[in-house]
């Protein structure tokens, strides 16, 4: 039976079109696992826990209150297919945090914050303990710090729990210039739910993880006029596209 061109011409567009689809869907599939893990990243330095301090211990001076503010790194450009619309939304501006921190006198310090974030349900907070190994004058700080911080409700977030434990060192410079330096391993266990991005998947469908990273971070502490107001700064990372920066201005009360 001999074809017309018309005909002939729809079997040979079908049979180009139908193979292409079908190698296209294993790249949708990969942009999708490659959005969510991109969504994992913010989500995971969003709920990201320090007191933006040095490891020394505090003493008996009394309770430490600062505000400051979270900024998770950025993307890596705007072509960046992973990245959605929501995603860049999340890390566009800096996350407002508030600090409270208390010093004992002995050796080991204790605090808490809080991240305000977009949405009447959305929370994250963190505390810590510190337990200062050793000091002295002019010598190192050394400390371990454990710190539990959560996230719950934030677009698609139900949950994020994440546990750490961190070796750290301070060093003062001068008189009100302290440097750090710390290493911690973290655990993270997450839930999604099923809004936004997320709203037409069930139950079952709705990614879950659980990971284990080791972060480094480096920080100065500064008191510029009085040792009772102190400026801090933060950097740290668990990969290259994967950072967090803090500031805090504190005051002793």
């Amino acid at each position: 039976m001999e074809l017309s061109p018309r005909t002939a011409w729809i079997w040979t567009a079908s049979g180009i079109a139908f193979p292409l689809a079908l190698t296209s869907l294993p790249s949708l599939a990969t942009a999708q696992i490659s959005s969510f893990e991109r969504k994992q990243e913010i989500w995971s330095q969003l709920n990201y826990y320090s007191p933006t301090e040095g490891y020394h211990s505090k003493g008996s001076y009394g309770t430490n209150f600062g505000v400051g503010a979270l900024a998770p790194s950025g993307f890596s450009g705007a072509n960046d297919q992973t990245v959605t619309a929501d995603s860049k939304d999340q890390t566009d501006t800096p996350k407002p945090r508030l600090f409270l921190s208390r010093g004992t006198p002995w050796p080991v310090d204790f605090g808490g914050s809080m991240t305000m974030l977009d949405g009447k349900k959305a929370m994250q907070a963190g505390a810590h303990i510190q337990w200062t190994l050793f000091e002295g004058f002019s010598v190192p700080s050394i400390a371990l710090r454990g710190s539990h911080s959560e996230m719950r409700n934030y677009h698609e977030v139900k949950n994020i729990a994440t546990d750490a434990i961190e070796l750290g060192v301070s060093y003062g410079l001068f008189r009100y210039l302290i440097v750090s330096a710390g290493v911690s391993e973290q655990w993270e266990k997450g839930e999604t739910q099923a809004k936004d991005d997320f709203f037409s998947l069930t139950a079952s469908d709705l990614p879950v993880w659980n990971v284990k990273r080791t972060v480094y971070s480096w920080g100065v502490n500064i008191s510029p006029f009085t040792p009772f107001v102190q400026i801090g700064l933060e950097q740290s990372f668990w990969t290259n596209r994967t950072q967090v920066s803090l500031a805090k201005l504190s005051f002793l009360l």
